[in-house]
């Protein structure tokens, strides 16, 4: 039979165990809550939506493919 201030200390050492996981977990739940609500506020980061026309379309199209530098294929 096992001495008891053994299981005395395996089980005090399981409550450490669990309050510190406990600790850590809120922790980490309460900063990933904050990150969450402060990283997307719809007033600091509007979307914007440009509308082009058929005209600017095509110079847009002609512009991205005058830019695009052409690849060497190994």
């Amino acid at each position: 039979m096992v001495s008891p201030w053994v299981t005395g200390a395996v089980i005090l050492l399981g409550i450490i165990v669990a309050v510190a996981g406990v600790i850590a977990y809120l922790r980490m739940y309460k900063n990933s809550a904050w990150s969450a609500m402060t990283s997307r506020s719809p007033e600091s980061d509007p979307q914007r939506t440009i509308i082009l026309g058929p005209k600017q379309r095509e110079e847009s199209a002609t512009s991205e493919a005058e830019e695009e530098p052409e690849r060497d294929e190994n």
